[in-house]
C-alpha cells in the first residue's frame, strides 16, 4: 500500500501436485450406534496415509486400499446423520454429505404363525424391537407384502411365496441397518384335496340338485 507499506500472510496459498480427493460413497451406509462395522469408502484421488472423519470425529485404522478405496471399522456413534470427510496429506479434502448413518439395529424375537404354506398369501405377526416406520419383510428369499409397521416392536404383512423348509425372517429398517431370526418360519408343501364321498351321489339330468362333498384340505 502507499508508504510503501506491506504485510504477508505465511503460507497463505497452496499449489497441490495432486488433484483434490473425492467421497462417492460408503459401502454399508450405516451402522449400529455400537459400532464394528467394516466399511469400504469409494471415491477418486485417495491418497496414501489420508484420513477419514466421520462428522468431526477423526477414524483410526483407515487402511489404503488404492486411489479410489478405503477400508475401515465404525466406530461407536450417537444415533444420527454424519458426514464422510476425506483429507489427503496435502491438507486437500472432500466430503460426502450424509454418507452415513448410525441407528439402533432392529431385533426380530418371533413370528405367528410360524408355519405356512409355499404358495404364501398368508398373513403373520412379527414381533422384535428398534422396528421403524418404512421396514422391509423377506422371508426366505422373497419379501413379504403389506408389511405394516404397527409400533416399534410388531409388524404385520402378508407371507411371499417360498422353497419348502426352514428360512430365514428379516427385517430390514429405511437406514438399511436389519435384525434376523434364524429359521424362523418353515414353508410347508400345499396340501392337496382328497374327496371322501358326495351326497346324494346321483340327480336329475336337469341339474340342480343340492350336493354335499365331504373330504380334506
Amino acid at each position: 500500500v502507499p508508504g510503501p507499506l506491506s504485510a504477508s500472510l505465511t503460507n497463505g496459498f497452496g499449489y497441490f501436485v495432486d488433484p483434490a480427493p473425492s467421497v462417492t460413497s460408503a459401502t454399508p451406509s450405516a451402522s449400529n450406534v455400537t459400532g464394528g462395522a467394516s466399511v469400504t469408502i469409494a471415491g477418486t484421488n485417495f491418497v496414501s496415509g489420508c484420513s477419514v472423519f466421520f462428522g468431526t470425529t477423526s477414524i483410526s485404522g483407515v487402511t489404503f486400499v488404492s486411489s479410489s478405496s478405503l477400508t475401515l471399522t465404525a466406530p461407536a456413534k450417537s444415533a444420527g446423520t454424519y458426514d464422510i470427510k476425506v483429507v489427503n496429506p496435502d491438507t486437500q479434502y472432500n466430503v460426502l454429505t450424509n454418507g452415513f448413518v448410525y441407528a439402533v439395529s432392529p431385533s426380530v424375537s418371533s413370528i405367528a404363525p410360524n408355519t405356512g404354506t409355499s404358495d404364501g398369501g398368508e398373513p403373520v405377526t412379527i414381533t422384535g424391537s428398534n422396528f421403524v416406520s418404512g421396514a422391509t419383510v423377506k422371508i426366505g428369499a422373497n419379501s413379504a407384502t403389506g408389511v405394516t409397521v404397527v409400533n416399534s416392536a410388531t409388524i404385520t404383512c402378508t407371507t411371499p411365496s417360498g422353497t419348502i423348509g426352514g428360512v430365514n425372517v428379516v427385517v430390514t429398517n429405511p437406514s438399511t441397518l436389519s435384525g434376523t431370526l434364524t429359521n424362523g418360519f418353515t414353508f410347508q408343501p400345499v396340501a392337496m384335496p382328497d374327496i371322501i364321498s358326495i351326497a346324494p351321489d346321483n340327480g336329475d339330468v336337469a341339474g340342480n340338485t343340492p350336493c354335499t362333498i365331504t373330504g380334506t384340505d
